[in-house]
């Protein structure tokens, strides 16, 4: 029984049409089974994470993009209640100071028909304005002097670039029509409520001392010639010559004007992206007068535009082309970036000028550019420093600038004398030769100058539409 179950053979039958059809859908079913359980269902997780996460980021960064708005916005109105705030605090005296509001004073009364004796000053006082208390004091002043020498006086009073009060006023009439009587000023100190620069005015003085005869001229002296070709408002002196990549020779110039001198303390530091951050603050360490500005930046150059500006506002105005622009740079260490001056047209473009590609200096060194010589293009204002940084270089540094200068050729006649260069005037209504002194000079004292190159004398009428010639200083 055993060996005939050995020696047999199992005989299956074959498939049917039918299995073979439910055999192949099954397996169908199941490679679609395992597909959707292993590859189909752990990919659209995948993919659904992936969206929400890009959700997520479209979310950041429309948030970003709203904060840099939302920053630039800031940052200008910052800019423009800097400007308004500064604008204010030039209207008052940052401090009480006897000495400089009697300078302030000469000045201003400096009229030959009208005769001070003497200030008297009272106390420092405090009044409440507002939830402030500000100091003030009054100032008696006795005068004597025509009417018209009064009226002018007063005029010159109001016009003061700090406010002072005119707060009552006594006049007598005296012999020959002259009068007499007494002005009671008040003036009005920000002294403790907003930090501001000392000086009321800049009093330029000698550095240093000097051996040997008292009534030598100290270094630096400019002699005046004939004429007051020379002289002016805005300063001289000579470009310091620091440890020096530029030397410039005062000898080529008729007359140095000080530009800037970086005396404020207010300075916006603007950046042109994200990646440029830095600082702009006055320093002690200085070229000429008190401060000098101290830049520092931290900068990554990577966007389109890589430089941080330094506002200079809208007050430096060039007329004319000078020969030259210099600066005063005291380096701490090199660097590659270019420092450069930007010029706005009557027409508000931009003009960018290089004055140095790289610091390569240590110590103070003067950086000298030749502005636009077009004619065309002026009168020229100087808006802003910048400091550039070469793409996709990466640097951080500290330097300081100071004495920001124009330097203009010199205007000989057929002789080779030195001549003055000069400006022209349209005699305004109501215009007179004090007016015009006190409005382009800031003084008085220039109003027999006037007369003189114009050939005028005092009680002449001044038409109106004439053209004065003036002294540029």
């Amino acid at each position: 029984m055993n060996k005939i179950l050995k020696g047999s053979k199992i005989n299956l039958r074959p498939l049917t049409k039918s299995e073979k059809i439910l055999l192949t859908l099954l397996g169908i079913v199941i490679v679609a089974y395992l597909s959707n359980r292993f590859i189909l269902t752990p990919q659209a997780a995948k993919v659904s994470s992936l969206k929400t996460e890009i959700v997520e980021l479209d979310n950041k960064i429309a948030t970003m993009n709203n904060t840099i708005k939302k920053e630039d916005n800031i940052k200008k109105e910052w800019e423009m209640l800097h400007r308004e705030r500064d604008e204010i605090l030039k209207n008052y005296f940052p401090v009480l100071d006897q000495a400089q509001i009697i300078y302030l004073l000469n000045d201003l009364i400096a009229d030959d028909r009208v005769a001070i004796s003497e200030f008297s000053f009272s106390n420092p006082n405090k009044e409440a304005m507002g939830k402030m208390d500000v100091q003030n004091m009054t100032i008696s002043v006795p005068y004597s002097g025509s009417y018209d020498g009064t009226m002018d006086v007063i005029k010159s009073i109001e016009s003061s670039p700090r406010r002072i009060v005119v707060d009552d006023l006594y006049m007598d009439r005296g012999s020959d029509s002259e009068l007499s009587g007494s002005m009671l000023l008040k003036i009005y100190s920000l002294e403790g409520i907003a930090e501001t620069d000392p000086e009321v005015i800049f009093v330029e003085t000698a550095d240093g001392s000097r051996e040997g005869s008292l009534f030598a001229s100290y270094d630096g002296y400019n002699d005046v010639t004939a004429g007051g070709a020379m002289g002016g408002a805005y300063g001289g002196g000579s470009a310091g010559s620091g440890s020096g990549r530029t030397s410039i020779n005062d000898g080529d110039y008729a007359k140095v004007y000080t530009l800037h001198d970086f005396e404020t303390r207010n300075y916006s530091f603007i950046p042109s992206n994200v990646f440029i951050k830095g600082n702009a603050e006055p320093s002690t360490i200085k070229k000429s007068g008190k401060y000098s500005l101290r830049f520092e930046y931290n900068m990554l150059a990577i966007g389109e535009e890589n430089r941080a500006y330094i506002d200079l506002g809208s007050e430096i105005e060039l007329k004319y082309p000078p020969n030259s622009i210099s600066m005063g740079v005291n380096a701490f260490g090199y660097s590659p970036g270019t420092i450069g001056f930007r010029f706005r047209t009557q027409d508000g473009e931009d003009i960018d000028v290089v004055a140095s590609k790289g610091i390569s200096w240590l110590g103070w060194s003067d950086v000298e550019v030749s502005p636009p010589q077009d004619l065309d293009l002026y009168p020229l204002k100087l808006t802003h420093i910048y400091f550039e940084m070469p793409f996709n270089r990466e640097d951080i540094g500290v330097f300081l600038i100071d004495k920001l200068q124009a330097f203009y050729p010199v205007n000989q006649d057929s002789q080779g004398n030195n001549q003055p260069i000069y400006d022209f005037y349209v005699v305004q209504p109501g215009d007179t030769i004090t007016d015009i002194s006190r409005r382009i000079y800031g003084t008085i004292s220039y109003k027999n100058e006037i007369m003189t190159n114009n050939s005028l004398i005092a009680g002449d009428i001044l038409p109106v539409g004439k053209v004065l010639i003036l002294v540029r200083r």
